[in-house]
């Protein structure tokens, strides 16, 4: 009866054991064996180069050498050649082929492709051990061997060398996808991501409620939400561009197929991205019509080389978006606390380095300059403000003003171009003027707008010189030309800059996200890009190591740095330059203005200005009378002597002479005939 039953147990173990590997046990076999060849496979790559001329990468010949091992059982003596065409299709040259022909004959079927080697491996991970289970897992450890060796031909590839270990970068599944279908956008091969089935998104996806949307399709709602939702003012072309430029680089996939490591391949692709190239609308214009395509991208230099401050822009913005989509589409499986698309998470420390600021000051000598310019002593009319003429003439408008203003006042561009009338009270015992949201600048034609924050809000002395030099005869003559229909009305003390013609710059495509050119950005592009080029060509401005000339917004580097006396208080320098007061104290408790009246607050900063900021235009002629060209003409002020803005903005004039000298010579040669 022992003997009887030990037969019938053995006969019951045969008839229930599993004879096949669960998909996670084939997984674990493909992966362990992945992992353990990647370092053998990108032996040659990480190692000092060698010449191999056009001999092809080691990396793809044992890929092959793989491929071909998959067509034969486990005990084959060898690989028939008929074995090698079928696994090599038209894709492998015949040089390629060729060597894989040598490999084989070289050495043979090597351990890894006998059953020894399924049979270790599921003992391994405890799986069951039968004859179709040690088929399983060898046929899993070869494909891993070969996905390893595939793998390793990505290794120049930019959005793995952006990772900067290329060994965690080829582990990753999701970066090694995007890889590959920016090498088959680059083939010409329209990539077209498909939608998994349902039922295997719910399965696989980090998501709770896993969405086919595509990211394109959520950025217009989700943007719109953020807006109402935070009271965002201004319009969204900056965060749009940015959540198109994502959906661009990262295949515009599914949002349940986003991973980690998209935000990882879309910082690789930052490093690789120009920040002065246009980039056009996503799927409609520019180079977001097409796929991504590295290789189409200019070079990067260190004047282009995008910096660490503006791609934590960028992740910034992606960050609201996330946190809204993680309401529903990108909610996690693990509970609401937990954020699976993290863009912050790769926030990147940004350390100033004071040998290299990120922007540099102008200096009074190189101002004396500026206000030399015959812009402000007497030059021709409309697009001749930088040129000397028998009859000169002084003309007042932003041209003239704006720079004269910022650089008494710390102000920005825009906060300068947008001042009203209204904002400018000189009949008081200090004349002061308001930085305040105004209608000029307002976003939507109802509330009043223009304030990059709460803190810019300031009251502002007005500066003895700009008293001197006319300002306040000149805003008097703006409002009474402007507003002798209607005393009530809005009028911007430079109407030029806001005239309902205003339109979009010529070059850009008008489905780009830019903004018509009004206020700051067109007296940046009419008159002060021929102000400053001109500047330059007389004294070189000073510049970062990257190149950036000192610009406008260099003129508030100039009044902190002008105003940074060891004897100035911090607390009236953030008055001044309308900087968030940092403390428990001085966010609370300081009302100054409030406890010993605004006069004498006022005056404080006065006296601080007049003390700390040198006189830079003490040459600079008073104006007989105020003389204002008609609108069209005010602030377009041409380009200097010898020079052409639209084409040599800021250049040396040995770099203006050398391309002339290039021009010349082809129009000799065209002549020629050669």
């Amino acid at each position: 009866m022992a003997v009887k039953w030990d037969e019938v147990e053995m006969t019951i173990e045969t008839v229930t054991q599993r004879h096949n590997l669960t998909v996670d046990e084939q997984r674990a076999i493909y992966r362990a064996a992945l992992e353990k060849v990647i370092g053998l496979a990108l032996g040659d790559l990480v190692a000092p180069k060698r010449y191999r001329g056009d001999e092809p990468g080691m990396e793809r010949i044992m890929a092959g050498y793989y491929a071909a091992l998959l067509q034969v059982r486990a005990d084959a003596e060898d690989v028939p050649d008929e074995v090698i065409e079928a696994a090599m299709r038209d894709e492998w040259s015949e040089e390629e082929r060729d060597l894989v022909r040598k490999m084989l004959a070289a050495f043979g079927i090597p351990d890894e492709a006998r059953a020894s080697a399924g049979e270790a491996a599921l003992k391994e991970i405890g799986a069951p051990i039968s004859e179709s289970t040690i088929h399983e897992a060898r046929a899993n450890v070869l494909r891993g061997m070969m996905e390893a060796h595939k793998r390793a031909e990505l290794f120049n590839h930019p959005l793995i060398a952006a990772v900067g270990d290329p060994f965690a970068a080829l582990l990753d599944d999701s970066l090694v996808l995007e890889a590959r279908r920016t090498q088959l956008a680059q083939a010409g091969q329209q990539v077209t991501p498909t939608a998994p089935a349902a039922g295997l998104v719910a399965e696989s996806s980090i998501f709770l409620n896993p969405s086919e949307k595509r990211f394109s399709e959520i950025i217009g709602p989700t943007l719109q939400a953020l807006k109402a939702k935070h009271k965002w003012k201004g319009d969204l072309r900056q965060r749009t561009a940015i959540a198109e430029r994502f959906a661009w680089v990262t295949g515009d996939k599914p949002l349940c197929e986003y991973t980690d490591a998209d935000i990882q391949a879309y910082l690789g692709a930052l490093r690789l991205i120009p920040n002065d190239i246009r980039y056009g609308r996503l799927g409609k214009s520019g180079r977001l019509a097409k796929p991504y395509d590295p290789a189409a991208l200019p070079e990067v230099t260190n004047e282009n080389r995008r910096d660490d401050r503006s791609i934590n822009r960028d992740l910034s913005a992606l960050q609201s978006i996330s946190k809204q989509l993680a309401r529903n589409e990108w909610r996690s499986r693990y509970g609401k606390d937990t954020l699976e698309m993290d863009f912050l998470d790769h926030w990147i420390p940004v350390e100033d380095d004071p040998s290299d600021p990120k922007r540099m000051p102008w200096t009074p000598e190189h101002l004396r300059v500026l206000f030399s310019l015959p812009l402000w002593h007497g030059s021709g009319g409309p697009i001749n403000r930088l040129k000397v003429v028998e009859c000169p003439q002084i003309y007042q408008d932003a041209a003239y003003w704006a720079p004269l203003i910022a650089i008494y006042t710390g102000m920005s561009r825009e906060e300068v171009c947008g001042l009203e009338v209204i904002d400018l009270d000189f009949d008081c015992e200090v004349p002061y003027l308001l930085v305040q949201a105004n209608m000029t600048r307002s976003d939507d034609g109802v509330t009043p707008g223009g304030l990059k924050r709460k803190s810019r809000h300031r009251v502002m002395p007005i500066h003895p010189e700009l008293l001197r030099l006319g300002l306040k005869e000149y805003v008097a003559c703006i409002a009474e030309q402007e507003g002798y229909l209607d005393p009530e009305q809005v009028i911007p003390i430079f109407p030029e800059l806001y005239r309902e013609d205003a339109k979009r710059p010529t070059s850009i495509p008008k489905d780009e996200l830019v903004a018509p050119e009004v206020g700051g950005g067109r007296f940046y592009s009419r008159a002060w890009m021929a102000i400053v080029d001109a500047t330059n060509a007389i004294m070189p401005l000073p510049k970062t190591r990257k190149g950036k000339k000192s610009d406008f917004h260099s003129t508030r580097t100039y009044t902190q740095s002008m105003l940074a006396s060891p004897e100035v208080s911090q607390t009236l320098i953030d008055r001044i330059m309308g900087h968030a007061a940092k403390g428990t104290g001085p966010r609370k408790y300081n009302r100054r203005a409030l406890a010993i009246g605004e006069v004498r607050a006022l005056q404080e900063l006065l006296d601080l200005l007049v003390k700390e900021m040198p006189v830079v235009t003490e040459h600079v002629p008073q104006a007989a009378s105020v003389n204002i060209l008609p609108l069209k003409h005010r602030s377009r002020v041409g380009s200097a002597p010898g020079r052409d803005v639209s084409r040599y903005f800021l250049w040396d004039q040995d770099a203006i002479a050398e391309d002339k000298l290039k021009l010349t010579e082809k129009r000799k040669l065209a002549r020629s005939g050669g």
